[in-house]
């Protein structure tokens, strides 16, 4: 094995202080997009949804993802990969978040801002590969 595959991409909850950059920083000017989107993907593929408060998370190896602030197992159901998965608020969350990015890498957004998706959505995917739920994350966005 070679030193980057020995390497976990690790997450860091994001201080109260940086929350209300978080969006802007990772979608750019299209974080009301992106941010809308994750909501509209959570009450569309998480059953009893009803909002709450979502903590940020910022990855070692610069991706980003948010999940709801609970304990609670989460019902994901994405009918058209016949996903019916109980997984973390956590996986759940970074499920969404690689929802919301291929939502906006199949945008027709112009070339270096779209490559910045794409970036992100690998970013988060090589985190969803290391992570203890990795099969149903997959099974919900495959």
């Amino acid at each position: 094995m070679t030193d980057q595959e020995n390497t976990s991409v690790n997450a860091t909850i994001v201080a109260d202080a940086d929350r209300l950059d978080f969006f802007p920083t990772f979608f750019g000017k299209y974080f009301m997009a992106g941010e809308n989107l994750l909501y509209v993907h959570a009450d569309r593929f998480v059953e009893e949804y009803q909002g709450g408060y979502w903590n940020f998370y910022t990855l070692s190896n610069g991706g980003f993802f948010a999940a709801l602030d609970t304990d609670k197992e989460q019902h994901v159901v994405v009918a058209d990969n016949y996903c019916s998965e109980r997984m973390s608020a956590e996986a759940a969350g970074v499920t969404l978040m690689l929802f919301v990015l291929g939502r906006l890498m199949a945008a027709r957004i112009p070339g270096n801002e779209a490559d910045r998706f794409i970036d992100l959505y690998h970013k988060l995917r090589e985190y969803a590969l290391g992570h203890a739920e990795a099969q149903a994350i997959l099974t919900a966005i495959d």
